[in-house]
């Protein structure tokens, strides 16, 4: 999206080399650039300049006032400026207090990556605008209800001119609020754009969960607003993880370390902190808070529990965990199985085929169904479920003993006896024959335990039969 207003930037940092850097690399953007060496001398510019600037960026390391120190009071000469700042060492409780006190909007650490500075700069100021976009069409709306006043004064003598007003007053109301919500979207792609830009996984996940959220919302009776706005906090409910390293998104919580998890757990507030800057944006911060909130109350940040989550956030969970397996986890299928190991029972677990070209979606819908009434809303599972079982030949998931198989299911695994030849093989149609001839082998002894089926659609296609 481009930028339609002019922006002011204001650099703080006590290195005169890191200003001059910065300032080259942004006057080319075509921003106004304002330098201060240190808190104090940036609170005396930015006193008269205040509703001025539009982004702040600040060293957090600074002598006489830190980076967070300066922020806090910054906050109230520009209250509406985006804020950067900037750290060259591994400093969380001062990250943490600028987001508190300083009320930051992004953290960049040293040394920077000069596109992606420009990118997340990009991205706030496109947010700066849409603010600003916004205050325009408020005040239109304000001077053309005044309009609307001045007309009724003299209903009677101009009702015809009243009529016309009141049409042509209702076209710009609409043309208004149809194109402030024409700008909250694009400001939505946009920011999801940056994210696939800088890291194309993290982006197609993103875009893959908000798909699955919407579609899950509209099957739980959602209106339309309130699906745009699940798929929307979809888009962007991970843009807290930007700056974190690519390891750390292969990773769920029981394989990290305590600083990672310490991290890790920042991300929903950091983005919902971003997102509340901006009004109209600000419902759909309140699902990406909730969204690593669980169903048994063991979630984060505030530990909420089962409708104490809106449902947009419950759902986005469910959405977010499934297309995290799917899209984020190891490609290599026996590092996957070793994160699924984590999160199965043992026959679950052992029924996995490394080769199977679906392991990574029937994992992850496995692990969700595990999940029920603990991470996730178990109403909110059942709606997935019949999603996932929209998208294949079978109806549902069995597992039975030999002697209850049937004709006409489906084979969900190699079959395999207890020497480990091959029998049968996945995706096999069982008949009457075949399933005779296994509970043969199983009487014999050559097989035991319990077998996994599907039972199809009626007009099931593509699986081979049994001869």
């Amino acid at each position: 999206m481009k930028l339609k207003y002019p922006h002011t930037l204001l650099l703080v940092d006590d290195e005169a080399s890191i200003l001059k850097s910065l300032t080259r690399l942004f006057r080319k953007e075509g921003y106004e650039i304002l330098t201060a060496g240190g808190g104090a001398e940036a609170l005396e510019k930015l006193a008269p300049l205040a509703g001025g600037i539009s982004l702040i960026v600040s060293d957090q390391r600074m002598p006489g006032m830190t980076g967070s120190q300066f922020l806090e009071q910054a906050v109230g000469l520009a209250p509406h400026a985006m804020r950067f700042i900037l750290t060259g060492y591994a400093d969380l409780e001062a990250v943490i207090a600028a987001v508190n006190k300083g009320k930051i909007h992004r953290y960049i650490s040293k040394p920077w990556n000069d596109e992606e500075l420009i990118a997340q700069v990009r991205a706030a100021l496109a947010q700066v605008e849409l603010r600003l976009e916004n205050q325009r069409l408020t005040d239109l709306t304000e001077r053309q209800n005044a309009e609307l006043v001045e007309l009724n004064k003299n209903l009677e003598k101009k009702v015809g001119e009243r009529t016309w007003a009141l049409q042509y007053q209702n076209k710009q109301l609409q043309a208004a609020n149809t194109g402030l919500e024409k700008s909250l979207v694009e400001t939505i792609h946009l920011l999801t754009a940056l994210v696939a830009s800088s890291n194309p996984r993290l982006g197609a996940y993103m875009k893959a969960a908000a798909g699955l959220a919407r579609e899950l919302a509209a099957t739980a009776g959602l209106d339309e607003k309130e699906q745009t706005q699940v798929e929307m906090a979809g888009l962007v409910h991970d843009i807290g993880l930007l700056g974190m390293p690519d390891t750390l998104l292969e990773k769920d919580l029981k394989s990290m370390n305590t600083e990672e998890s310490a991290a890790y757990r920042q991300h929903p507030a950091i983005a919902a902190l971003s997102l509340a800057s901006v009004d109209r944006l600000r419902d759909i911060g309140e699902l990406v808070l909730a969204h690593h909130e669980n169903y048994d109350g063991a979630g984060f940040p505030n530990r909420l529990q089962a409708d104490q989550i809106p449902l947009g956030a419950r759902i986005l969970a469910l959405a977010a965990d499934y297309q995290t397996i799917v899209h984020l986890w190891p490609a290599n299928g026996q590092r996957l199985l070793a994160n699924a190991r984590r999160h199965l029972d043992t026959d679950t677990f052992k029924g996995l085929d490394p080769s199977d070209p679906q392991l990574r979606e029937i994992v992850a819908e496995k692990i969700i169904t595990r999940g029920t009434a603990r991470r996730y809303d178990p109403s909110v599972v059942t709606l997935f479920l019949k999603h996932a079982a929209g998208q294949r030949p079978y109806q549902e998931l069995l597992r039975l003993p030999v002697q209850a198989l049937t004709e006409g299911l489906i084979l969900m695994q190699d079959l395999r006896l207890k020497d480990g030849r091959l029998v049968v093989t996945r995706g096999t149609v069982l008949n009457g024959s075949a399933v005779q001839s296994i509970r043969n082998f199983c009487e014999r002894g050559f097989l035991e335990g319990t077998i996994e089926v599907g039972e199809p659609r009626p007009a099931s296609r593509g699986h081979k039969e049994t001869p």
